[in-house]
């Protein structure tokens, strides 16, 4: 049963500890970004609806997102490769590489196929944060890579 007050969201990078505590003692589940795949994503939750079961919640009413999903849209590939490597790279010490596959850092059209196999592994929300130029960005993702990701579905965007 759920305790009164807002609802609690528990961060796991899909530990098999992480993913427990957040069936226990969560509201929902977020998971980070720069630390998960879409494939990734869809083993940890299938793991964590297991752990949900067990503490006698429904897994199709706990939701989830992926947080601190990094985006920074540009054709430019120098760009792009300047984003992730000098300045992600090094404030989240991971590997650039690794970088470059989780986040939405390069052209609408790839960044808007990233969100399309989030959104088929499972993720019901993402939670953007613009690297730089903040506006700026956040007007070209939704003109860009908005329209390219419902498209892929054959919807509308809205």
């Amino acid at each position: 049963m759920r305790q009164p007050g807002p609802p609690i969201w528990m961060g796991s990078w899909g530990s098999a500890a992480g993913l427990r505590r957040t069936a226990r003692l969560g509201d929902g589940w977020l998971a980070s970004a720069y630390n998960t795949t879409p494939e990734a994503f869809a083993d940890a939750r299938s793991r964590l609806e297991e752990h949900l079961r067990a503490a006698g919640k429904a897994p199709n009413r706990f939701p989830n997102a992926i947080a601190t999903m990094f985006f920074h849209v540009t054709e430019d590939r120098a760009e792009a490769d300047h984003i992730v490597l000098n300045l992600l790279a090094p404030m989240l010490r991971c590997p650039g590489e690794e970088l470059r596959r989780h986040l939405l850092v390069g052209p609408a059209g790839e960044c808007a196929g990233k969100l399309d196999a989030y959104r088929s592994a499972g993720v019901e929300r993402i939670i953007l944060w613009p690297v730089k130029d903040e506006l700026r960005q956040l007007g070209a993702f939704r003109e860009q890579v908005i329209p390219l990701a419902h498209a892929s579905l054959g919807e509308e965007p809205g």
